[in-house]
């Protein structure tokens, strides 16, 4: 059996272009100038050529967190609880806290893999410290947002504007590159995510400081970094992406709106999320799943994708799957575990895309 190639990295310096274009208006994703060679963020130049782009869920680097199945590690179990009445006990003694991981050596077996464009996260609040600390400790073992950019959803937009925006914001502030939104069903949504996500210099609202941690991360200084964070392909020179995933009914009877926002780089399909909206409970009380609906939505995004030439995502877990997905037109893969069926899948990737293997 294969296992994860280790391959070590270098500090990388990254140079900055002489003039970056700022705001204006919105241009549909091909239009305009291309960016020049200086490019940070690998994404881009794969989207723009239509090559295949692949991802992997990020090592442990907080106790607890889970990176398998769909969000890459859910919601805690309910608080415990005996029955109300019952004679007083004594409670049991807590459970000695798992330790927490290895920071430095997450880092290194991060940095050691380069065959993923991006690396797959799950931001929290929770875990918002380990986090930071895992940053540094990837700067220090050679990588940076040019070789290991970080990708993560943030809350669903239309449930609560405020909260997804300051979701939003920390996740930027930190150095995220690509945002995903959640249960995208409205233009309106994107429209409010775009406005976020971008400085108030660019037309957004995003305040033009706190995101030293992202600078740092990205190999700039703060003032190269307020230059380049801004959202690819409305500015043609930056270096942020956004991405929606459909995965309700109402966003996929809207798949062609979404699909032609300007500055969406990225439709994917929220696969688990979609199943259950097309699965019931039948007369026997068994779950079953209304296959053709499911197909036909999946379906129908996918062609609103192609139809506006956006990069077409899917979550993946090995090559058998990578082989379909592909073959259908899918060409930005979502690895959500870190084992090696999945290590196989982006070896499978790469080479059906036409792109380097080892």
């Amino acid at each position: 059996m294969r296992v994860m190639e280790q391959v070590g990295g270098a500090v990388v310096v990254v140079a900055i272009a002489a003039q970056l274009c700022g705001g204006g208006a919105l241009q549909a994703q091909g239009g305009g100038p291309r960016a020049g060679a200086d490019r940070m963020n690998p994404m881009i130049p794969l989207v723009e050529k239509g090559l295949v782009v692949v991802g992997v869920v990020n090592p442990p680097y907080a106790a607890g967190r889970g990176f398998g199945g769909r969000g890459f590690g859910g919601r805690a179990g309910p608080p415990g609880g005996g029955n109300a009445g019952a004679a007083a006990t004594p409670p049991p003694a807590p459970a000695e806290p798992p330790p927490q991981p290895d920071l430095n050596a997450a880092a290194r077996e991060l940095t050691g893999y380069t065959l993923a464009d991006y690396v797959l996260n799950t931001y929290t609040p929770a875990t918002t410290e380990q986090y930071r600390g895992f940053m540094k400790a990837i700067v220090a073992a050679g990588g940076s947002a040019r070789t290991h950019p970080f990708v993560a959803k943030i809350p669903i937009m239309h449930g609560n504007v405020e909260r997804t925006t300051q979701a939003l914001l920390d996740q930027l502030n930190d150095g995220q590159v690509k945002v995903e939104m959640q249960e995208v069903e409205t233009v309106e949504e994107i429209d409010q995510t775009l406005k976020a996500m971008r400085f108030v210099s660019k037309g957004g609202s995003r305040p033009e400081s706190g995101f030293e941690a992202a600078a740092a991360y990205w190999g700039m200084t703060p003032a190269q970094y307020l230059r380049k964070a801004d959202v690819w392909p409305v500015n043609r020179d930056g270096e942020l992406m956004l991405g929606i995933i459909i995965e309700s009914k109402a966003g996929v009877a809207n798949a062609r709106a979404l699909a032609a926002h300007p500055a969406v780089s990225v439709v994917t399909v929220g696969a688990g999320t979609l199943g259950g909206v097309f699965t019931s409970m039948n007369a026997e009380g068994q779950r079953t799943r209304d296959q053709a609906g499911f197909d036909a939505a999946v379906a129908t995004v996918l062609a609103a994708c192609k139809e506006y030439k956006k990069s077409c995502g899917y979550p993946a877990n090995n090559p058998a799957e990578v082989e379909k997905l592909m073959k259908d037109g899918w060409d930005f893969l979502i690895f959500q575990r870190r084992d090696q069926a999945a290590m196989d899948g982006v070896l499978t990737a790469r080479r059906l895309g036409g792109r380097a293997t080892p």
